[in-house]
């Protein structure tokens, strides 16, 4: 059961922080849509910042854990 936490808690942060993101970026562009065209904005860069940090958390978060737990 514990091998099964491990693995699924750092999957599921993962996931919320790319759907976060891909929310951010889609409600960004959906509001700007009357405005001129402009697809790249801190807005989108934060919601593709949040995707790529969420697609490398678990692995990052299982290396930096077992790391330490060797120590």
């Amino acid at each position: 059961m514990d091998k099964i936490k491990n693995a699924v808690i750092p999957h599921l942060i993962g996931f919320a922080l790319i759907f976060s993101g891909w929310y951010l970026s889609i409600l960004n562009v959906g509001l700007t849509r009357f405005q001129t065209n402009i697809l790249f904005t801190k807005w989108t860069g934060l919601g593709f910042a949040l995707i790529l940090s969420g697609a490398y958390f678990p692995e990052v978060y299982t290396f930096i854990r077992d790391k330490f737990k060797e120590s």
